[in-house]
């Protein structure tokens, strides 16, 4: 007999936090450590964190109960979109008005949509998903409000800042709540007939 570590075969919704912690960290670390936080730069972080958070939530849309609808894919759109925006921007306009208008532009619906899968979730039966909707309350509301900010505030450092704050509270938080939804590994038993 021996005993061997398998994951539960229960469902797997901690992959989606996981995979989004991925590129907000990719952005958020390194920001702080770059001297010159121009929109340039910030247009060009909001452009790798919007196609990698595109990129996660497409390939996590179907890891989720069937009860949180679409919006997965429906942000995952928008997020592309908006970096295909930011690259162009930070091509031809790399100026805090731009980098303004793009966070706010991006954040508002995403935030908005998310709030709204919370909403459809908040009573689901499942603890793993209800807490993955308790997430996603906490993750749509900094986004409004990173939205918010970003629509009123023009300085480019402090957009820049902001930005990489963003980021990496985001992935911390992301990273978090994927280890906290991941199921226990439990030993399972084979019996060898030597």
């Amino acid at each position: 007999m021996t005993a061997t570590p398998s994951a539960s075969q229960g469902p797997q919704h901690w992959r989606l936090p996981a995979m989004r912690a991925v590129p907000a960290l990719v952005v958020g670390l390194p920001l702080p450590f770059i001297q010159l936080h121009s929109p340039l730069v910030g247009l060009v972080a909001l452009a790798v964190l919007l196609a990698g958070t595109a990129v996660a939530l497409w390939l996590g849309r179907d890891r989720l109960p069937e009860s949180a609808g679409r919006w997965p894919a429906v942000v995952a759109g928008w997020s592309g979109v908006m970096a295909i925006v930011a690259a162009v921007l930070a091509i031809a306009s790399p100026a805090a008005t731009a980098l303004g208008v793009a966070v706010a532009a991006w954040a508002l619906p995403a935030g908005a949509v998310e709030l709204r899968a919370w909403w459809r979730m908040r009573s689901i039966a499942e603890a793993s998903a209800r807490q993955l909707a308790r997430d996603w309350l906490a993750v749509g509301a900094a986004t409004l409000l990173l939205g918010l900010v970003f629509a009123v505030v023009r300085d480019p450092v402090t957009l820049t800042g902001l930005l990489g704050a963003y980021a990496v509270i985001l992935g911390v938080f992301h990273a978090v709540a994927a280890l906290s939804a991941r199921p226990a590994r439990t030993p399972t038993i084979e019996r060898s007939d030597a």
